[in-house]
């Protein structure tokens, strides 16, 4: 993966929206960039700082954003399926409807983020801090709850079939 600049990921974005595949954007400040409906398939975020960053509708499947700091971004209906989110911080992150299918989050900080009705089947949750965060309607199938701190999360209406770790 080649490396970019700040200025080079602002000129990809003008006029119409790329997809890029493989792209590594580590490291890098792009807090309140706009990805929108974006396909950023393998890429690398990887130590980035993404703080209310927008990637509704986004498709980021096998993506990597371990590290990152996605503090109230809005991945709401992005597909996530396969992402790495290890020791992210999704505090206030929007993540409802998304697409979270066998995505790692281990570690991660989801205090206060809404999971609302989105599919986490076989996820990796262990570790992760989720106090306060809602699953409320989300598919948690199979997903791993292992250490995780889930005080003060709400799992109303969530489908809890085969959960591993998860304290009742």
């Amino acid at each position: 993966m080649a490396s970019v600049s700040v200025a080079q990921v602002r000129e990809m974005l003008r006029g119409e929206r790329p997809h890029m595949v493989g792209k590594d954007f580590s490291g890098l400040d792009l807090d309140g960039f706009d990805f929108s409906g974006m396909t950023l398939h393998r890429m690398n975020f990887k130590d980035t700082s993404l703080v209310n960053a927008k990637f509704n509708k986004a498709f980021l499947s096998e993506t990597c954003f371990d590290r990152a700091d996605m503090t109230g971004a809005d991945l709401s209906e992005s597909n996530l399926k396969n992402a790495q989110l290890n020791r992210t911080c999704l505090r206030n992150a929007n993540l409802s409807k998304a697409n979270l299918t066998g995505a790692s989050l281990y570690d991660a900080d989801l205090k206060k983020a809404s999971l609302s009705f989105a599919n986490l089947k076989q996820a990796n949750l262990g570790a992760a801090e989720l106090g306060a965060a809602s699953f409320f309607g989300a598919d948690l199938t199979g997903a791993d709850f292992t250490a995780a701190n889930t005080l003060g999360a709400s799992f109303n209406k969530a489908r809890l079939d085969k959960v591993k770790g998860l304290r009742k």
